[in-house]
């Protein structure tokens, strides 16, 4: 008895039927893996092991009859005549092509992966005189498939073989091309690498060297900047004067002087008669007119971009 809300209550004891069967077995998850060490109660324990037992047994027994089915097979196909075994080889290649067209990509896809992963498995646990004996039976049957098929079965064999060889080679080539593009992919990487350390490396210097800012500019170089502007800007420099042959203003440092004697038709430079009637109070002046196109001496000055060497 125990004291609840200040009032003496009676402890409810648990009662066990004598029918419950502690050897009975129960049925435990696949995903659920539980080690004996890690169960304290016996009753569990008895259980688990006799789960793990049963489990054993029924593979067991499943793995016998396969083994006596592939047995009978083995006997059927040895007793079968050539056309049986024909017919039944047929069949089963329709069975099959009839359960690879209803499985869907991913499942064809998974099962292609687990027969390859079964195949690797059972070459790798071959020794080496079970993988010759396997190549030489392999040989050998394809050898009695040759003999035995018919022209439109060899042709369609050999279609099959090219169309392996054509996949394979594409599915090649792209991963030629994908390690390509790889290699190229990291070597560009590399180089970019290698350049932007260069151009730290040389940019270390600069930054390394302490120099005290603001500075005040050199003297040799305000005396150099100051004689530049004097040059560029002096009369002599900005001298202005009319090109005998366009026509336009021009620096007279860009004009030469050219003899009139050793331009090529000079009668082309004169002005046209014409022109006297239509501008008013010009004045007809034989030997051109003097505008400041031409010199005391005789010279024309235009622009040109030959050598000083033809200057006069």
């Amino acid at each position: 008895a125990t004291t609840k809300n200040n009032t003496l209550t009676q402890v409810r004891i648990p009662e066990f039927n004598a029918d419950d069967n502690e050897m009975q077995p129960f049925q435990v998850p696949s995903t659920v893996i539980t080690t004996t060490n890690e169960i304290t109660t016996p009753r569990t324990k008895r259980r688990l092991q006799l789960v793990q037992t049963c489990t054993s047994f029924e593979n067991t027994i499943v793995e016998q009859k396969r083994m006596q089915a592939r047995e009978r097979m083995a006997a059927k196909r040895a007793a079968s005549t050539p056309e049986e075994a024909e017919r039944q080889r047929i069949l089963a290649r329709e069975r099959s092509a009839t359960r690879r067209a209803l499985l869907t990509p991913e499942e064809a896809q998974q099962q292609r992966a687990t027969i390859r992963e079964i195949n690797a498995a059972r070459r790798a646990a071959l020794t080496p005189k079970e993988v010759e004996q396997q190549r030489s039976l392999a040989v050998d049957r394809s050898m009695a498939k040759r003999a035995t098929a018919t022209p439109i079965e060899a042709e369609e064999q050999r279609v099959l073989a090219r169309e392996r060889t054509a996949t394979r080679r594409a599915a090649r080539v792209s991963e030629e091309a994908k390690q390509q593009q790889t290699v190229a992919y990291k070597t560009t990487r590399r180089q970019k690498t290698v350049k932007q350390k260069q151009t730290v490396m040389k940019r270390k210097p600069n930054q390394d060297a302490k120099v005290d800012w603001p500075k005040p500019v050199d003297m040799d170089c305000k005396i150099n900047c100051l004689k530049n502007f004097i040059q560029h800007m002096s009369m002599d420099s900005l001298a202005e004067c009319v090109c005998g042959i366009c026509n336009t203003r021009r620096y007279k440092r860009d004009l030469r002087h050219v003899p009139l004697s050793k331009i090529p038709s000079i009668e082309l430079l004169k002005i046209h008669p014409d022109l006297h009637s239509m501008i008013p109070k010009i004045q007809n002046i034989n030997s051109f007119n003097s505008n400041g196109k031409f010199h005391k001496n005789g010279d024309i000055g235009f622009t040109s971009n030959q050598d000083e060497r033809n200057v006069d």
